[in-house]
């Protein structure tokens, strides 16, 4: 049996210095980004009640814009923006579509998920579960990595600074 193609899962490395590019150039091939709603903005943080230190810039500055021009110029690579939803707030569901939108590109390709385990991740799960239903088809949406592991084997790397660990 064939082995499948691998997805290489970039994890927190908007702590680095260098986000996304600290990924692409370990290899990585799916980044994630944490999401949480202030301001009329998507911004990076990896807790639902940040403070300022615990935000590392906007979704669309840090990745949305960048990989949408990677990929412009990488035709050949497919990248996997794997955005990861921190908050329940409504209003980031009409962001996200219009960012998805506006960086539409062949070889990007967009997956959304949240934790529902706890109790107090149930209502961003609800959330992000009206956008993938809503928009699923329109936006070619996948689930988590669940509806990739069928097609590909998908290893997660947490990416701190100066450091790297494999799972």
């Amino acid at each position: 049996m064939p082995q499948k193609p691998t997805l290489l899962h970039s994890h927190n490395d908007y702590w680095c210095k260098r986000p996304l590019w600290d990924a692409i150039d370990y290899g990585c091939n799916m980044i994630e980004g944490d999401i949480i709603y202030i301001n009329k903005k998507l911004v990076l943080s990896h807790s639902w009640r940040p403070f300022s230190w615990m935000c590392y810039g906007e979704l669309e500055n840090t990745y949305l814009r960048p990989i949408h021009q990677y990929c412009i110029e990488n035709p050949q690579k497919e990248i996997w923006m794997y955005v990861e939803y921190k908050d329940s707030n409504e209003k980031i569901n009409e962001i996200l579509y219009a960012l998805f939108r506006q960086y539409t590109i062949s070889n990007l390709h967009y997956t959304i998920s949240a934790q529902n385990e706890k109790w107090y991740h149930k209502k961003r799960y609800k959330t992000a579960m009206k956008f993938y239903e809503k928009y699923k088809e329109e936006l070619q949406l996948t689930w988590k990595t669940t509806e990739l592991a069928d097609q590909y084997q998908i290893k997660k790397v947490d990416l701190f600074p100066e450091s790297i660990w494999h799972f």
